[in-house]
């Protein structure tokens, strides 16, 4: 699956959506989301460095690398536009929070997934088997739904991905930043919790609260990867009404 990304700047636009994908992720996360952008939007879908590529190529990239990527797109959208919205998932939801307090021009923050808190499921590993073997059922949504948001070239060779290690470690201290960071926070936003997230905890609801500009929802039979039906429907429908 190709993973590329995606860049439509309006001349003259006022408004700018940029969308901030998560560890080992794809922009590809976001495509139910670009049709509802406005025409007169500039958007941006981001490919964070070392993605899209080799289980090499992500294993040379970097925590810092990511956060320089994410700010000088925010910075080049600021230059040209008087106002920024963001829509992460998961790990971009970190950049995003912090972009927001920097950055005067961010109005708005659409959240899904915020992984402030851990809490690792069974089903996780199920999944990644699945993923990394290529041997989802037909009829396992779940597991389709993380194998179409993950932006890494699988590698037969385990070895290759002691690499992540420190990648990983950084995404820990990431997460202990921005919970510090929060009651910093005062741009208003939306922000979706999965209730069966094999990832995130539940715990991460409490923190979010001590941001008083966050709308916090949970989208009680979606996962960190997979939107239910109608979870899939309320999301769009918040998502044009945080656009407008």
């Amino acid at each position: 699956m190709e993973h590329t990304e995606y860049r439509r700047i309006v001349s003259g636009a006022d408004t700018a959506v940029l969308f901030i994908h998560g560890i080992a992720g794809t922009p590809r996360h976001f495509d139910p989301f670009l049709p509802l952008v406005p025409e007169g939007y500039s958007a941006v879908s981001l490919l964070l460095p070392g993605h899209g590529g080799t289980v090499r190529d992500f294993s040379r990239a970097s925590m810092a690398g990511w956060e320089t990527h994410v700010q000088r797109t925010v910075q080049e959208l600021a230059a040209g536009h008087e106002r920024i919205f963001l829509a992460a998932h998961s790990m971009g939801t970190l950049f995003a929070i912090e972009q927001s307090i920097r950055e005067p021009k961010v109005k708005g923050l659409f959240l899904l997934a915020v992984p402030l808190r851990l809490g690792l499921k069974l089903r996780l590993a199920e999944n990644s088997a699945k993923v990394f073997f290529d041997r989802i059922a037909p009829e396992d949504a779940v597991a389709h739904a993380a194998r179409d948001c993950y932006g890494i070239d699988r590698d037969g060779n385990v070895l290759h991905y002691l690499g992540w290690i420190p990648r990983y470690l950084e995404l820990f201290r990431k997460i202990r930043e921005t919970r510090e960071l929060l009651p910093r926070l005062n741009t208003p936003g939306m922000v979706f919790q999965s209730a069966q997230d094999e990832m995130v905890s539940p715990k991460a609801l409490r923190e979010l609260e001590t941001a008083k500009s966050l709308a916090l929802s949970v989208l009680p039979d979606s996962t960190h990867y997979y939107y239910a039906p109608e979870d899939r429907m309320r999301l769009e429908e918040r998502f044009r009404q945080f656009l407008t």
